[in-house]
């Protein structure tokens, strides 16, 4: 094992440190609480738990199986318009629903030397994205063939979850 080769700096290395420098200096400066929010959306994020396409992709995928004998092409295509909508409300609802539970129904806000509590942004988004989604479920239950009851099942249940 070389020590001097692992101590190195590498090119691209050599680019993220002012960057680095930059975020710890911004960090440095934040309540104990923001931080450890941060820290843990981060860890969230890199690891592609955040909402982000593939997040919305499988969702998408997870909804339209449940469609998968609609023959009707015209059908299919309002259904696929509607799945898509529906697969991100259901990863932002994820997300503002963590949002809530990590940082409670409340944030403190600061607005110069002003410190109070406000409701969290993330409430009003969960209530938003839920509504619309229950609304979606309701339309593409219609859309379902009649001997298809197992399935509207599986998707009350994705409405209730």
């Amino acid at each position: 094992m070389d020590l001097e080769k692992d101590r190195e700096v590498k090119p691209e290395e050599d680019q993220v440190l002012p960057e680095l420098l930059e975020l710890l200096e911004i960090f440095r400066d934040l309540p104990e609480a923001r931080k450890k929010n941060l820290k843990t959306r981060l860890k969230k994020e890199a690891a592609g738990e955040i909402l982000t396409e593939a997040e919305v992709e499988k969702e998408r995928k997870k909804i339209m199986e449940l469609f998968k004998d609609v023959e009707d092409d015209r059908k299919k295509k309002m259904i696929e318009r509607k799945v898509k909508e529906m697969a991100f409300q259901a990863v932002a609802i994820r997300e503002a629903k963590y949002s809530i539970m990590t940082e409670g129904l409340k944030t403190e806000v600061v607005n110069g030397s002003q410190r109070y509590m406000k409701e969290n942004p993330a409430v009003a988004t969960f209530d938003k994205y839920s509504r619309a989604y229950n609304s979606n479920i309701d339309k593409l239950i219609e859309y379902l063939p009649q001997q298809q009851t197992e399935k509207i099942s599986k998707l009350a249940a994705f409405r209730n979850a």
